[in-house]
């Protein structure tokens, strides 16, 4: 609504240690609902993460230094199913690690 592209940043939730939030939380892309989506499409948990990120018209960023990852992460780019799509909207954790909204008063 206001003309700005969102970007995923880190779509793959904090795994850093240095962060309160979400410590005791387990890794996004091990989340049951995204594995057995994942076995559907014969991909990863992290694969249908960014599936699901450019279903919804946005840039997803996974970080990674790994080759095999990232070589994985390009593979993220295949089409979910509707129902698969809001499977994966249900497991909003109402958890962000990197929200500057308060800043732009939204």
């Amino acid at each position: 609504s206001r003309g700005i592209h969102i970007t995923q940043y880190s779509p793959f939730g904090n795994q850093n240690e240095i962060y309160d939030s979400g410590k005791n939380m387990g890794k996004l892309i091990d989340d049951p609902v995204l594995a057995e989506i994942g076995q559907k499409y014969g991909k990863s948990g992290a694969q249908v993460a960014l599936a699901w990120g450019i279903a919804h018209g946005r840039s997803v960023i996974p970080k990674s230094k790994t080759p095999s990852r990232i070589k994985a992460n390009l593979e993220g780019d295949f089409q979910l199913e509707v129902a698969d799509l809001e499977k994966i909207a249900g497991i909003d954790k109402k958890l962000r690690f990197n929200d500057p909204s308060s800043s732009f008063q939204w």
